[in-house]
């Protein structure tokens, strides 16, 4: 009787996840999140440092293309986050409570384990 909603969750997960990628996908590999907006990391270094010129150009693009590659590597992370999400509650909390809950019908019932 469990293997039924196990089954059907999997299922969902599964096509959450397919969903999930095919929406975050185009813009896994350079969308940054400023300031609630989306943006590429190219059109925020030229954003940020398109006015400077000379040294002080260079040394902006320089700290700005690190502090750009620390936020993009964030939102590739919570991308990941997003389509494994459904994967992450089965493991962690949903399977791991069904196999007490049969283990328990299993005690009650006087079988050894």
């Amino acid at each position: 009787m469990t293997a039924a909603p196990s089954r059907l969750f999997l299922a969902l997960a599964a096509l959450w996840m397919l969903a999930m990628t095919a929406r975050l996908y185009p813009q896994f590999g350079d969308a940054i999140r400023v300031d609630g907006r989306l943006t590429t990391v190219s059109a925020y270094l030229g954003e940020v440092c398109g006015q400077r010129v000379g040294p002080a150009a260079a040394t902006c693009l320089d700290e700005t293309g690190e502090e750009a590659q620390l936020q993009l590597r964030r939102e590739q992370g919570r991308s990941v986050l997003v389509i494994v999400a459904p994967l992450l509650f089965y493991v962690g909390l949903w399977w791991p409570a069904r196999l007490l809950r049969e283990r328990a019908r299993a005690l009650r019932r006087g079988a050894p384990n």
